[in-house]
């Protein structure tokens, strides 16, 4: 009976050693994470920009090295912030989608090469609706919301989203720009059926009229269970010489 004990007792340690072994190896080296790698901007407009950013975060013990981000289409663009992140650093990779010539649903992607050597290749993807003809919940006026330039330059983007449902919506905006835009008011807006309600969202201060912006945010539809219903992106560009 000892003996078996004895049998027991070595197996566990064992299993307990290897077990502690495997866990340093898995994160031993760089170690590259993407919070949240999909993004849907929902239904938006044909013929402009919009942006969304993509979180990358170092997870490793060693310093994660990004070696290339290639866009799986010239529509888009992808640039990343920092290209070397110390252990538990993080930075953002922005993608700017040109939606010029789509009129349906698309779906893109940009690939990050990174010295991972578990993940050396990742990817962030998006998705956007050009087709307006598709029904939705919500219908933003304008669209698309210039702010001018010169001294006509605003510092708020202002849309008017209206309630085309058949039932009464919760509407928020669920994303924003951060290069150019300052944090929205994020709470949710009761709209009633064939009800409108303005959303403005600020351009900071600390970019100048002379700066030509290039953004975009986003506005979910919940219904009263708060299932979302469907989402638009409002494209947001102006300033500059």
């Amino acid at each position: 009976m000892k003996k078996y004990y004895s049998i027991i007792l070595v197996l566990v340690v064992a299993i307990f050693l290897l077990s502690g072994t495997v866990s340093s190896q898995e994160k031993k080296g760089a170690r590259i994470t993407i919070e949240e790698p999909n993004f849907d901007f929902g239904f938006a407009p044909e013929g402009t920009y919009m942006a969304h950013e993509f979180v990358i975060k170092n997870t490793g013990d060693e310093a994660l090295d990004i070696k290339r981000v290639r866009t799986t289409c010239g529509c888009t663009s992808a640039p990343v912030k920092k290209m070397n992140l110390e252990p538990d650093e993080e930075t953002t990779i922005t993608i700017v989608f040109n939606s010029t010539r789509y009129f349906h649903k698309t779906s893109k992607a940009a690939i990050i090469s990174s010295n991972d050597p578990t993940r050396p290749s990742e990817k962030v993807t998006f998705i956007a609706d050009m087709d307006t003809v598709k029904p939705r919940s919500i219908t933003p006026n304008p669209r698309i919301i210039d702010l001018g330039k010169g001294d006509k330059f605003s510092r708020t983007a202002t849309a008017t989203i209206k309630n085309i449902s058949e039932s009464a919506l919760t509407i928020q905006i669920i994303d924003y720009f951060s290069e150019f835009l300052d944090e929205p008011p994020l709470t949710a807006i009761p709209l009633p059926v064939g009800e409108s309600v303005d959303v403005t969202v600020p351009v900071k201060e600390e970019i100048p009229a002379e700066e030509f912006v290039r953004a975009s945010f986003t506005v979910a539809a919940m219904d009263k269970d708060g299932l979302e219903l469907s989402r638009i992106t409002i494209p947001v560009f102006g300033g500059g010489e």
